[in-house]
């Protein structure tokens, strides 16, 4: 672990109590989710730039990590096919 400075620990601790009320108000969280849904809708420029960056973290970030996971299955039911 790093050395934090206290500017550092104060916000990961932050961050940490964000995700716990998060977690403990779900209610809140989904209408909050709804509003800012509605906000990002009702401007098209916007929407489109958002739709772009989902978009892209799809084909750069989540596709990839899935076909790795994918390969590394086939991976070990092979092994476990040759092994019988």
């Amino acid at each position: 672990m790093e050395n934090l400075t206290p500017a550092e620990k104060m916000y990961q601790n932050h961050l940490k109590n964000v995700s716990n009320y998060q977690k403990k108000n779900p209610e809140k969280m989904k209408i909050k989710c709804l509003r800012y849904n509605e906000k990002i809708r009702s401007d098209p420029e916007k929407y489109e730039e958002l739709k772009q960056k989902k978009k892209e973290y799809y084909l750069n970030v989540v596709k990839p990590k899935n076909e790795e996971k994918k390969r590394s299955k086939q991976q070990e039911l092979n092994k476990i096919n040759n092994n019988e």
